[in-house]
């Protein structure tokens, strides 16, 4: 029997191919990791250049309105549209090749949330109970949860809430026993729900709008509460509000009332997923010659943010 001349030649053949299936392994995957490293660098920066061009569009938008309202111009009938009011209805503008959406609100058509009282506070959590069927326990507590949390002592309301009660439901915040800072902070009140509060918020504020509650462009529950109204009623006259009063002759000469001095501007840029949006509260002084100011504003990504997200001045 011949020994196998092939043997030792054939092994080490065969261990150098698995070295280089190896070699070439290792590097598919560092081509692998660099070609990802590329994507997301690339979409980070792409990322960061549309939010700067976003923001940039936004201001712009924002001097826009403050424009628009500081020019007090009169509703003529063939160029009422650029006359624009603070009720909320989306206005499609074009800049810079982009496509944005503005929707402006009056923001002392809303309640004050530090300073309502409680009979119109439990008729506002009634009303925004009414899709899920009225609940007078629930009313009560949230009322008076709200109105704890709120006031400066340490005393506990019938059906409310003060810090042991947070603590035993492993809230270790306890209740602020102040003001209320922003309108997002309704949702840190013992007892309420993330839909009962989608429907509160939109029609409740923390900004110094005056002692009473314009209704201009107050919204149907805003006018249920303030004016001792069904809520159908209600909507019934902002149907009949919201209808022009005269003829065109008339409007021509008519000066429109935008509301104010407080404006909450929510500009967005659509897309599948809602693209970006941004929200400010402007402050526009009704005499020429003096600056508006932006107090607060936010910048964020998918759906529109709630009209009702409020900041304190300067946050």
């Amino acid at each position: 029997m011949q020994p196998n001349r092939c043997a030792d030649p054939c092994r080490q053949r065969g261990i150098a191919l698995v070295l280089v299936m190896w070699v070439l392994a290792l590097l598919t995957v560092m081509a692998l990791s660099l070609t990802t490293t590329q994507r997301t660098q690339s979409a980070l920066t792409a990322n960061q250049i549309d939010a700067a061009r976003f923001r940039a569009q936004a201001d712009a938008v924002l001097n826009l309105v403050a424009l628009n309202l500081l020019s007090t111009p009169f509703l003529a009938p063939e160029d009422s549209s650029t006359v624009w009011v603070p009720d909320g209805e989306p206005r499609q503008l074009q800049l810079g090749g982009a496509r944005l959406e503005l929707r402006l609100f009056d923001e002392a058509a809303r309640l004050n949330l530090n300073s309502i009282p409680r009979e119109q506070l439990a008729t506002l959590i009634e009303l925004a109970q009414g899709e899920e069927g009225f609940d007078e326990v629930q009313r009560d507590q949230l009322a008076d949860a709200i109105l704890d949390w709120r006031d400066p002592d340490d005393l506990v309301r019938l059906n409310g809430a003060e810090d042991p009660d947070y603590f035993a439901a492993e809230r270790p915040f306890g209740a602020r026993d102040g003001p209320f800072r922003s309108v997002d902070e309704l949702q840190q009140v013992l007892g309420m729900t993330p839909a009962l509060y989608r429907r509160l918020a939109p029609h409740l504020t923390v900004a110094d709008t005056g002692q009473r509650v314009s209704t201009t462009y107050a919204s149907a529950e805003v006018l249920a509460v303030t004016q001792g109204l069904l809520l159908e009623n209600a909507r019934q006259l902002v149907r009949e509000r919201d209808q022009p009063l005269f003829d065109e002759a008339m409007q021509a000469a008519t000066p429109a009332d935008r509301g104010g001095p407080l404006y909450r501007a929510q500009v967005s840029q659509g897309g599948a997923d809602g693209g970006r949006t941004m929200q400010a509260l402007l402050r526009v002084p009704g005499e020429r010659g003096r600056p508006f100011q932006i107090l607060w504003r936010r910048d964020g990504l998918g759906s529109p943010p709630d009209p009702a997200a409020d900041y304190t001045e300067g946050s």
